[in-house]
């Protein structure tokens, strides 16, 4: 009787104490599945359309390219810098010009990293502005004439810009964007020089609000 209870317990305890150490289901830890990382944009190239001030207060229309770097690119906010540059075409009195720009600034944003990335974006720039008249330009009331001249200005602005980013493939995405921006740049001062004819060239900061339209891709 003694080695059968013997023979019992070396049988019965290695597979009871195993049975009691084996994790049951409800004892595995449940690891929560995490959503895909969605890419933020980093980098953008668009053409830009926007409008300043002639010297008659009619609207110049700029085209011009923008490089965008974002060096913040989060889920809720981005900022970096920008770079822009383009030209236009002006008249005064039916006489023609041809107007060259260049831009450097900074821009700060909201946005959110869906496959479509709604944004809405703040921007300051500011640079060069260039112009060349075609032929021989009167100011209008003025003894003030200029042949083929060229004049090279400062040029500043700033705006809003609301859009959204659709991605294509992994990283690439298209952009779209519709805003505002006002810029301000140093030019003549047509009206004190046609009141007062002979006082030579005068000059005043030229300031515009315009539309602006902005379309590009990036990564």
């Amino acid at each position: 009787m003694r080695w059968s209870c013997l023979l019992y317990l070396a049988l019965a305890l290695p597979s009871g104490a195993h049975a009691a150490t084996e994790p049951t289901r409800d004892d595995v830890p449940v690891v929560a599945e995490r959503k895909p990382h969605h890419p933020n944009p980093r980098l953008k190239l668009s053409y830009r359309r926007f409008a300043i001030a002639n010297l008659d207060g009619t609207p110049m229309w700029l085209d011009g390219a923008e490089l965008d770097a974002y060096a913040l690119s989060r889920r809720w906010v981005r900022a970096g810098f920008e770079l822009e540059g383009g030209g236009g075409h002006a008249s005064l009195e039916g006489n023609g010009a041809t107007l060259g720009y260049g831009l450097a600034g900074a821009n700060v944003g909201f946005q959110y990293p869906w496959r479509v990335t709604p944004f809405v974006e703040g921007r300051f720039a500011g640079g060069v502005l260039s112009g060349n008249f075609d032929g021989t330009v009167t100011v209008p009331g003025t003894n003030v004439s200029m042949s083929n001249a060229s004049a090279v200005t400062w040029m500043y602005g700033g705006g809003l810009d609301v859009g959204a980013e659709f991605y294509t493939v992994k990283r690439l995405y298209l952009s779209a964007a519709v805003g505002w921006v006002r810029t301000t740049w140093h030019g003549l001062d047509v009206a004190a020089m046609q009141n007062d004819p002979l006082g030579g060239l005068r000059y005043k900061d030229l300031t515009g609000d315009s539309f602006t339209l902005k379309v590009g891709f990036g990564i």
